[in-house]
């Protein structure tokens, strides 16, 4: 993949990044449609055309973000070819996912997405035990299943410096146990009010109960608007973010809803060409905001 010309305030912020720290970013909303997928694309791709090493972990069974990282294997290792040796629900009921990830650059790596993952919250309730959310014991429970999740994640985090799941929309042990192992959770919505207001579920009700029951270590890291039209049920409803999450609190930069974002699904992450690059260039404010908010919570 060929380098872009960043801006000097996108490298400058990257050099800051403390360097040999892994970082793990839960991208998620309780709603489908609001560009998680969108986000875990881009963000981890220019992340690492600046040198940071990522890996993206596939946890949503569509299989949106495992789609486009294959066609941009396959376009840029044309002569090899891609094989999942074992899907990642192998390797989470095995106790081990080392070894699962795929290289699409020498800076990006995934981790796909199999219908088999569905099992994923059967397989946590007969290794922990089945609970209720009524039950005395659910939280208790549920610390021991996202827990041993914890342990799989540990095992190949500090090989990056950035690992990001992609989640399905939903308030389900895939959006849980994500959110509980992450140092920092990213809320993406479209600007429309039926995904802000699962934006709003999830901050408000799963984010909040992990919080406040379990031993969680993550932050807010913000809320990111994506799939910005310009038009005015757009600013209205990024307007109703602000006023219900905080304004320092949503981005200020926003992913815009452009042909080349569209693509990607069918074009993969490349950058031969004119418009690949000004996709990226018109991405990065926003991977410069979302290093800054990284820094500045490292600092504190």
């Amino acid at each position: 993949m060929k380098y872009v010309d960043f801006p000097n305030s996108l490298e400058l912020i990257a050099s800051k990044i403390t360097p040999n720290k892994s970082r793990v970013i839960n991208v998620a909303n309780q709603k489908g449609g609001v560009g998680k997928s969108t986000i875990v694309r881009l963000l981890p791709t220019i992340l690492s055309m600046l040198g940071f090493k990522c890996l993206v972990i596939d946890l949503d069974m569509q299989a949106n973000a495992t789609k486009s990282f294959f066609v941009t294997r396959n376009y840029l290792h044309e002569d090899e070819l891609t094989i999942f040796e074992k899907t990642l629900m192998k390797g989470i009921a095995e106790g081990s996912i080392k070894g699962l990830a795929i290289d699409i650059t020498e800076n990006l790596h995934f981790i796909p997405s199999a219908m088999d993952l569905e099992s994923f919250p059967t397989f946590l309730s007969k290794k922990f035990g089945l609970v209720d959310i009524g039950d005395s014991n659910y939280y208790q429970v549920k610390e021991l299943q996202y827990e041993y999740f914890q342990t799989l994640i540990d095992e190949v985090k500090s090989d990056y410096d950035f690992v990001f799941f992609d989640t399905p929309p939903s308030a389900s042990d895939f959006t849980k146990a994500s959110s509980y192992v992450s140092d920092y959770v990213l809320i993406a919505f479209q600007t429309q009010s039926d995904s802000l207001d699962g934006a709003v579920d999830y901050l408000g009700t799963t984010l909040t109960n992990l919080n406040n029951n379990m031993n969680t270590h993550f932050q807010v890291l913000g809320v990111l608007p994506n799939q910005y039209n310009n038009k005015k049920i757009d600013t209205t409803t990024i307007n109703d973010a602000k006023n219900i999450f905080g304004e320092d609190n949503v981005f200020s930069n926003i992913l815009p809803n452009i042909t080349e974002i569209q693509n990607i699904p069918r074009d993969g992450l490349i950058n031969d060409s004119y418009w690949n690059a000004r996709m990226y260039k018109m991405v990065a404010p926003v991977v410069e905001e979302f290093l800054t908010r990284i820094y500045l919570a490292e600092e504190e």
